[in-house]
């Protein structure tokens, strides 16, 4: 079977149908499963049995627009204000894109936890965002 290789170019982050400014990298990180030990006296060895999936944390960055006010101002607020992001998508092409899947839990979403802003003297501004996914993602 051949690859089907996704060009970065073709990528973006966005908020519902709006692009959040200025983003050139993202991350879905620490897809996993947790795993729970059934192991009893008179076992050789450990055993387990699959719990509950953690869709890990978000992050995602560029460069740093402070009037995107459709993108890293509704991000930024939703940090101080506590607010879970429910409509955030990472698009790994122009069509398909990973998202909180609510449809099947209304708790699924996204948690700002932090966004570093960092501007050099000899370069651009930049702002990286990160935080913790809650309930099940889907690619659509």
């Amino acid at each position: 079977m051949a690859l089907t290789a996704l060009a970065g170019n073709k990528a973006s982050v966005r908020l519902g149908s709006d692009i959040v400014v200025g983003m050139g990298n993202w991350k879905l990180n620490g897809l996993q499963v947790d795993m729970l030990e059934t192991t009893s006296f008179g076992d050789t060895a450990k055993q387990y049995i699959t719990g509950l999936l953690d869709y890990g944390d978000v992050s995602f960055g560029g460069l740093y627009d402070p009037t995107d006010t459709t993108g890293q101002q509704i991000l930024v607020s939703a940090m101080l204000n506590n607010s879970k992001i429910a409509n955030l998508r990472l698009y790994i092409n122009n069509t398909s894109y990973w998202t909180p899947n609510v449809t099947a839990v209304s708790a699924a979403g996204f948690y700002v936890q932090s966004c570093p802003i960092g501007i050099d003297k000899s370069g651009l501004g930049t702002i990286e965002f990160s935080g913790k996914c809650s309930g099940p993602w889907v690619l659509v």
